[in-house]
């Protein structure tokens, strides 16, 4: 056995100074209690002395208390041994003199310490946070400007709000980013803490029991497009609501916004929170978005108005007085808003229900709440009357023959078969896709080999950045042209070859005889489309701008993110950009009520229109008369995309639908729907969500889910 060497054996004063340390790295009330032990020592040792050596005036007694007096008014004021006498006595009083010194030097440096070691403490983001009511932010990266952004401006008629960011990132650089990114934040307080979701203590000091709501941000490094990265990504939203599950009040008298990368999740975490949990997985809907907007050119304006607290947005909002009534009639007696839908609370454990876009004769029950697009939460009324007229001349639109289609899909992302699945739902047989992601991977082999029953799929060989291979491959008869962003790059690695893509498709079809392709691009790096915005030349979805919008909105008011995910589902009510004429007499003034009851009469709700290159007006004036243009879109929500009867449509409807047998006039396509209440789906487990609730699209089958 080998023995200690004498070396390894600390000494009496190893010891000594060991617990010293210690003792004084242990808190800066122990560096205190030690000087306090220290400065005693020194006056009990100089008082001993000074007993010794003091000689007392007659009749005075000079006892140990005395000499304690003695000795503590030397420490402290070294001017007090200036009447002192004797050698003995000067020499003791200049030795507790130079104690004092020493004392005051230690308070000094202490206090120096303590001091600084707080201020680095709250220049690193380590203090508590004693604010309540206010929006917790876990999580850093560039989707929470967009979401700073909102909640700025929803905050902007309060009085004061605050938002809270917890992240792993050094609170110095988050703070520099705030302020240069977003500027004056108005009455909102902006408050940086420093550490990690998944501590509680962490949690905690950020007062997540005491929060309005908290939103959970996915790991930006872990892309969609490597299964492993958004694993790793979930995990960590997964971990922090088990913290969170140990934090009083949180979950309970808050909601949290969860934002998933794979949606196969979305169970397991609802489950985790315990009905406080509103889960957000973009993914699939980006790739539904990305389909539509290539569908109805300006599709992603609307969404971002829709998702944008600028201008007018929904809002949830109980009447009393219409208990009894139908929708019909609320429609009609809402002033400064447009109402599109009805939320039902749940009874006896029921989930809540929402309806979007309800039959006019659905009856409102005592609880019920309208769904309207107005301008703020109190800009709109139930004090109108309104009778709309719609005008003799008008007799709706024609039909349109359509025939199949030509598009090219530039790059190569993992949304691509999720979107290949939903572009195929839309379009007659015999349409073609061409293929050219730039590379030849195991992916772009199995996208070959997806079972697709409308559209056929042909690879195009080449790089899409490159002017030559592109310029092979883009012809005149494409309707649409997509360049899909791969997220398995880096942001801005992949937005750069989107950026070179379009610009080189744009000088392509410079030269194209009309109607020339659209273009639709998707948009990593919402700093991009700030760079691009005024001149880019196509439509672009930005996928970190709209998750963020949609996570500041359900952040908000929680039963929202069941609407959004109706309007997102390509099984319930969706939004529509659909011809002017079908709601107006072209070039003729109308007003826009009128636009709203022929759209009822429909089956459907106008919720705004869209002139030509121009962005999209959401909730007009109800005094305002349109003038609409062949070219000009009415924005609806409705089940399906039908505007004309016996237009020709998509998906597997074999033959166009046909008039009915009543007398209807050519504006009322659809017919009118069962008086029964659609059947909500899941999409929410909390008490107050439970999802969407959508009916089967009359006349398209329902679409089979990626």
């Amino acid at each position: 056995m080998r023995r200690m060497s004498v070396t390894d054996v600390p000494t009496t004063s190893d010891r000594i100074r060991y617990q010293v340390d210690r003792f004084l790295s242990w808190s800066p009330f122990a560096r205190f209690l030690g000087l306090f032990a220290i400065s005693f020592v020194l006056v009990m040792f100089c008082a001993v002395l000074a007993k010794l050596v003091v000689t007392p005036d007659e009749g005075e007694t000079f006892d140990i208390f005395e000499a304690m007096w003695f000795a503590m008014t030397r420490v402290a004021d070294a001017g007090t041994m200036g009447g002192d006498k004797g050698t003995l006595t000067r020499f003791v009083a200049t030795l507790a003199t130079l104690s004092g010194v020493g004392v005051v030097a230690l308070l000094i440096g202490l206090v120096s310490s303590t001091v600084g070691e707080k201020i680095e403490n709250l220049r690193k983001g380590r203090s508590p946070v004693i604010d309540s009511g206010h929006t917790l932010i876990l999580g850093f990266n560039e989707k929470i400007f967009a979401i700073l952004r909102e909640l700025r401006e929803a905050n902007s008629n309060q009085q004061h709000a605050s938002i809270i960011i917890l992240s792993d990132t050094d609170k110095e650089e988050v703070e520099t980013f705030v302020r240069e990114r977003m500027g004056e934040m108005g009455v909102t307080r902006v408050i940086v803490r420093q550490g990690s979701p998944f501590s509680v203590q962490d949690l905690r000091k950020v007062g997540a029991g005491r929060a309005r709501s908290i939103i959970v941000l996915a790991d930006d490094s872990a892309r969609a497009g490597a299964r492993s990265d958004a694993e790793s990504g979930d995990m960590g939203a997964i971990k922090t609501l088990l913290a969170l599950r140990r934090i009083p009040g949180a979950l309970e008298k808050n909601h949290v916004v969860v934002e998933l990368l794979d949606a196969n999740r979305r169970s397991v975490v609802e489950k985790l929170g315990n009905g406080g949990v509103e889960v957000v997985a973009m993914a699939e809907t980006l790739s539904r978005m990305m389909v539509q907007t290539s569908r109805q050119n300006g599709l992603a304006e609307v969404y971002r108005h829709l998702l944008s607290y600028e201008g007018s947005e929904f809002y949830f909002r109980a009447y009393p007085e219409l208990e009894g009534q139908s929708f019909g009639d609320a429609q009609w007696k809402m002033k400064d808003g447009v109402v599109c839908g009805v939320r039902r609370p749940g009874h006896d454990g029921a989930a809540a229900q929402c309806l979007l876009n309800p039959p006019d004769h659905f009856l409102l029950d005592a609880g019920d709440e309208l769904l309207v697009i107005a301008e703020d939460d109190d800009s709109f009324s139930l004090t109108a009357e309104h009778e709309p007229i719609v005008a003799a001349e008008f007799h709706g639109a024609p039909p349109i023959a359509r025939s199949p289609e030509r598009m090219l899909i530039c790059g190569l992302s993992p949304k691509l078969e999720d979107m290949l699945r939903e572009l195929d739902h839309y379009v007659l047989p015999g349409s073609e896709v061409c293929l050219m992601p730039g590379t030849e991977t195991p992916q772009v082999e199995a996208l070959l080999k997806v079972e697709l029953k409308n559209l056929k799929l042909r690879l195009i060989a080449g790089d899409p950045t490159m002017p030559e291979p592109l310029k092979q491959a883009v012809t005149g008869d494409f309707i649409v042209t997509m360049v899909v962003a791969d997220t398995s790059r880096d942001s801005e690695e992949a937005d750069a070859r989107t950026v070179i893509t379009v610009l080189l498709l744009r000088e392509l079809i410079r030269d194209f005889a009309e109607p020339t392709p659209r273009i639709i691009s998707e948009i990593l790096d919402p700093r991009t489309k700030d760079l691009l915005e005024q001149d880019y030349g196509a439509d672009f979805v930005v996928s970190a701008e709209m998750t963020s919008m949609l996570l500041a909105q359900v952040s908000e008011r929680r039963d929202l993110n069941m609407v959004f995910a109706d309007l997102f589902d390509s099984d319930g009510n969706e939004i529509y950009l659909k011809r002017a004429a079908c709601y107006a007499v072209i070039g003729s003034p109308t007003n826009w009520l009128a636009v709203q009851y022929v759209a009822r009469q429909r089956n459907e709700v106008a919720i705004g229109y869209l002139r030509s290159n121009d962005l999209p007006v959401i909730n007009p004036s109800q005094s305002e008369d349109v003038v609409l243009e062949e070219v000009d879109r009415v924005i609806v929500i409705a089940e399906d995309d039908a505007e004309a009867l016996g237009d020709e449509r998509g998906g597997e409807l074999p033959q166009p639908s046909m008039p009915s047998q009543k007398a209807r006039s050519p504006l009322l396509p659809p017919e009118p729907r069962a008086a029964a209440l659609p059947a909500p789906s899941t999409v929410s487990a909390g008490p107050r969500v439970e999802g969407p609730s959508t009916a089967p699209r009359p006349p398209l089958p329902v679409k089979p889910k990626s």
